[in-house]
């Protein structure tokens, strides 16, 4: 069953409220209501919706500013805003559009009107919302690839420096994969790298990050974790890896880690990755060398 799309109407008048809650309601969405924009503001920080309705004219906070403080917070710049007026003059509705209003609905409400306006909004954020899937995802294995792997970290990077909290990365890779592709045929190799994914996610925080760089390569973030945790958490991934085997063979991996320390400005994403690639290349390069004596 699909999820019914989550309409916010802020209104300071209550038959509004009723009014536009009673026919979202009777065509298939979930209204929830706020009666001024602090209100508004605290309802979104809890649960964003799906698109708001925003009266223009309000008591204390009017619709202008609460959509201004919307579009300047990363969490919810996104959310499609469709102000509600009684306003006829053409420099309040540009006003409306300059402040990031993408439709606006005038009073008396004409339930054709409203639910058409809605439907384009909603269909519209899906299949943007779709697009960005696609462009930010591995599409053999469902997670982040390695291009939004820089751009989260490089976020990471900002964030770290203005909480002031550490956060350590973790490069991974399958020592094995070549010859499970050469001695079983690439169909086996992506079953294994689907189920390296799949063991990821089961060890993993909902708070991390899991990232494909390439063929048999992985990146991990975790931010905001202690060392002690850390060590725990990689023990724990590195005993659910040695589990996966194909055709019987067990499969090994390379690790390397980088630590960011918010002190350390001068480091980039760039040079975090390399850190930690090169420690899980050096981590490999000890194995072979072990293997050989």
């Amino acid at each position: 069953m699909t999820k019914k799309p989550l309409i916010l109407i802020v209104d300071d008048n209550p038959q509004n409220l009723q009014v536009l809650g009673s026919m979202l309601k009777e065509h298939g969405y979930k209204p929830a209501a706020a009666q001024n924009g602090n209100k508004a503001i605290d309802f979104v920080q809890k649960k964003a919706p799906d698109l708001i309705l925003l009266d223009i004219m309000m008591p204390g906070m009017d619709g202008i500013e609460v959509c201004r403080r919307f579009k300047a917070e990363e969490s919810t710049k996104d959310i499609p805003i469709i102000f509600i007026t009684a306003l006829s003059e053409i420099k309040d509705k540009l006003k409306a559009f300059a402040i990031g209003g993408v439709d606006y609905i005038t009073k008396p409400f004409i339930t054709e009107e409203v639910l058409a306006r809605i439907n384009v909004h909603i269909k519209l954020r899906e299949a943007l919302e779709k697009i960005v899937r696609v462009s930010i995802t591995d599409e053999m294995t469902g997670v982040f690839n390695r291009r939004f792997a820089y751009e989260i970290l490089t976020k990471q990077i900002a964030n770290t420096k203005r909480t002031k909290e550490n956060f350590i990365i973790c490069y991974v890779d399958i020592d094995n994969l070549k010859k499970i592709n050469d001695t079983y045929g690439h169909a086996e190799g992506d079953l294994l790298i689907n189920l390296v994914v799949e063991s990821l996610k089961k060890i993993t925080r909902d708070s991390d990050y899991i990232f494909r760089m390439g063929g048999d390569e992985f990146l991990l973030i975790f931010p905001r974790i202690q060392l002690h945790d850390f060590n725990n958490l990689i023990n724990r991934i590195k005993q659910q890896l040695n589990k996966e085997e194909i055709h019987n063979q067990p499969i090994d991996f390379s690790f390397g880690f980088a630590e960011f320390d918010y002190k350390q400005q001068h480091i980039s994403a760039d040079e975090l990755i390399n850190i930690a690639d090169t420690g899980m290349y050096e981590s490999k390069l000890q194995k072979k060398s072990q293997k050989n004596v």
